[in-house]
């Protein structure tokens, strides 16, 4: 098989796409580079070579240019492989190859024409399917929606003869799907309008009525009648502790008796264990005694501003007659709104 080393491809040897180039320092596009060097070296040596051989060697620069292109999508490469590609009679493969090369924005207006050129003069060995649709920019799946999209709309695709489905999305319309059949050698056109999806307005919720709110009574008087309360809880317990201290000292002058009527070492055992006990819960009858009276203090003192407050914040009426007239007033506290 004969191998015609294009022109471009041999400038090409040399230059690397814009992309490696600003990028040059990351591991990443060293690695892609080497991968696209290795590649323009097998295709070189394919050149000088023949039959068997010189299939093997384009197979294997392809790989190279792939192997780069997983890394990084240089526009080099693509053209690259789109040319081996070709050379190899793979002409569906080169001809989308050439068309993502295409897809590229800031490409020179000479190499656009150069790979258009090439490109329609596969036309007439592929079949090609074109799908556009309004608004542009829509996803499209070709046979097996599980595999990444093949390109977004507008897009050309030579695939192979016969009928194939095609899958079309976008956000926020409808998605179309459909079947199409492609012919050797001619190019059918799929032009799809995409319906939006209609968004339901939104109903906003009634808001709900709100109740007014009781005033809470004064905070000092709910300070003081907490406080009562615990007052009388804590003399409850120093009560019930007192108690049962006078009915443990009383065991222990029972026990004290025995102990010396009998002068058995257990009840002076037992009359001293009697007194421990004794001992400990009149302190602890004394703590609760003490808290009961600081509690106590405190909730007359909170109750006592309370009221003290409300002598201030009640309204003060005056009334004065004399014999000719007479004139009434009235004074009261506002406070300011915060």
């Amino acid at each position: 098989m004969p191998i015609r080393l294009p022109l471009v491809l041999v400038v090409l040897l040399g230059l690397t796409s814009p992309s490696i180039t600003a990028a040059q320092g990351t591991s990443e596009n060293a690695e892609a580079r080497v991968y696209f060097e290795e590649g323009n070296r097998l295709y070189e040596q394919a050149g000088r070579a023949h039959g068997t051989q010189q299939t093997k060697l384009l197979q294997r620069s392809l790989e190279a240019y792939v192997d780069s292109l997983r890394i990084v999508r240089s526009r080099n490469a693509l053209f690259n492989a789109a040319i081996v590609l070709g050379e190899l009679g793979r002409n569906d493969e080169s001809f989308n190859y050439f068309g993502e090369y295409l897809r590229i924005e800031e490409l020179p207006p000479a190499d656009r024409e150069d790979a258009t050129r090439r490109r329609d003069a596969l036309r007439s060995e592929v079949a090609v399917l074109q799908v556009t649709t309004e608004p542009g920019g829509a996803l499209l799946w070709v046979d097996r929606k599980d595999l990444a999209p093949r390109g977004e709309t507008p897009i050309e695709l030579a695939l192979p003869a016969g009928e194939h489905r095609t899958f079309v999305e976008k956000d926020g319309f409808h998605s179309v799907e459909g079947m199409q059949t492609v012919v050797r050698g001619e190019t059918v056109i799929m032009a799809l309008p995409l319906l939006p999806v209609l968004v339901e307005p939104v109903v906003p919720e009634p808001v709900p009525e709100l109740k007014p709110v009781e005033p809470s009574r004064p905070r000092l008087r709910n300070a003081a009648i907490g406080t009562a309360a615990g007052t009388l809880a804590t003399a409850g317990v120093a009560i019930g502790l007192s108690i049962r201290a006078s009915t443990l000292n009383d065991d222990h002058d029972r026990a004290a008796a025995e102990y010396r009527m009998t002068g058995d070492p257990a009840d002076l055992q037992r009359a001293e264990d009697l007194a421990d006990r004794t001992d400990r819960f009149n302190l602890t009858a004394d703590v609760f005694w003490g808290t009961t009276i600081a509690l106590g203090v405190s909730s007359i003192i909170l109750y006592s501003l309370h009221r003290k407050k409300l002598r201030r914040e009640a309204p003060e009426v005056g009334i004065s007659v004399s014999r000719n007239a007479g004139f009434a007033s009235v004074r009261m506290a506002f406070e300011a709104a915060q």
